[in-house]
């Protein structure tokens, strides 16, 4: 701890000197009840630069940098220095009109505004706290930051959007958690994974491999029979297409089986997140299963062999998985269950 409020809710400073990234989930939950849920991943890399400017960098999935600030910390305040967005292939310099994006003091109040010009058009976001009050979760303390924004065209004189959002911070790991309600749903940000910046450099940098590669060799069982449509370096991600893949009776029917189908015994031992990693066929089979566990602090931890074989042979005998559809075309992709355990239950799977 730093005795600095804003310090004390970032990872510790020697690690933010070294630089960490986090995994983030993005879920998007629309009003209407037509359209289909999603999940998306990003990723975020903090870094203290010698100059004690805090560096931060926003990835989308496949490690494409998609936007960066830079900020200093005044007292109790967290404030936007300058930042940069990359939309369509243009970068977008940002015109700060007033910095201060976030207050860490009791009950404190901040306001941003910035201004850019995108497609020959100037926009505006403005984002004003309102409130700040301390949270806990799972054990940890830490700052839940309440938020009124909108997006408007300036030349147009219109509100593109206007919004509520909450984030929420915790001390020793940083931004843990998001929600913000729109025009169109809810959306929901949740802090999957945190690694040192040289693993984050690591999986970004790999060469034809995509950001889910799964190793043939290190696979569970055999799959013997399992054949991709396309090459190794065309397999997509779950989420390229139009529909995703997905277990095609729904994520509802695909967890009440589940839930039957296992014996919660098997999680006596632990306690966490556990991954299962996998490729679903052009064809709708689903292969090349792999699992990894981590802790509720997002630190890797051994793999429950009991748990991780019994789910193993239930996903693997599933049928009937929905292949991405990508211009009209059933493709291959990545894709991944997360079951969250506590108290030997599954409390929550994601996507």
């Amino acid at each position: 701890m730093n005795n600095n409020p804003v310090l004390d809710h970032l990872p510790p400073s020697k690690i933010l000197e070294e630089g960490i990234a986090n995994k983030y989930y993005n879920h998007f939950k629309p009003y209407d009840n037509t359209l289909e849920q999603r999940t998306r991943l990003s990723y975020a890399t903090y870094q203290i630069l010698d100059n004690e400017v805090l560096e931060v960098k926003n990835f989308n999935a496949g490690f494409e940098l998609v936007g960066w600030q830079y900020f200093h910390i005044d007292e109790a305040s967290l404030h936007v220095d300058s930042a940069w967005y990359i939309a369509n292939g243009d970068t977008l310099e940002v015109r700060i009109e007033a910095g201060a994006v976030k207050n860490f003091r009791d009950s404190a109040s901040s306001f941003y505004k910035e201004n850019y010009n995108y497609q020959d058009q100037e926009h505006q976001y403005i984002s004003h706290q309102f409130n700040r009050i301390d949270t806990l979760i799972e054990a940890k303390k830490g700052l839940q930051f309440s938020f009124n924004r909108s997006y408007r065209n300036l030349e147009t004189d219109s509100t593109l959007n206007d919004w509520k959002a909450k984030e929420i911070y915790l001390q020793g790991l940083g931004f843990y958690y998001g929600w913000e309600q729109g025009n169109e749903g809810i959306y929901e940000t949740e802090l999957m994974e945190q690694m040192p910046l040289s693993e984050f450099k690591k999986r970004a940098y790999h060469g034809e491999k995509r950001v889910a590669y799964i190793d043939p060799n290190k696979i569970l069982g055999s799959h013997v029979d399992f054949k991709l449509c396309g090459e190794e370096k065309s397999i997509a991600d779950y989420y390229n297409g139009e529909p995703d893949a997905a277990y095609s009776e729904g994520k509802k029917v695909l967890v009440n089986r589940l839930k039957k189908a296992v014996d919660p015994s098997i999680f006596k031992n632990f306690e966490g997140m556990l991954t299962f990693r996998f490729v679903i066929s052009c064809q709708g089979k689903a292969g090349r299963f792999i699992a990894e566990a981590y802790d509720f602090n997002y630190q890797k931890q051994s793999l429950p062999e009991e748990a991780v074989q019994d789910i193993f042979e239930f996903l693997n005998n599933l049928e009937n998985w929905q292949p991405t559809v990508i211009r009209g075309e059933n493709r291959d992709s990545y894709a991944y269950i997360t079951l969250k355990i506590k108290d030997a239950t599954i409390i929550d799977i994601l996507p």
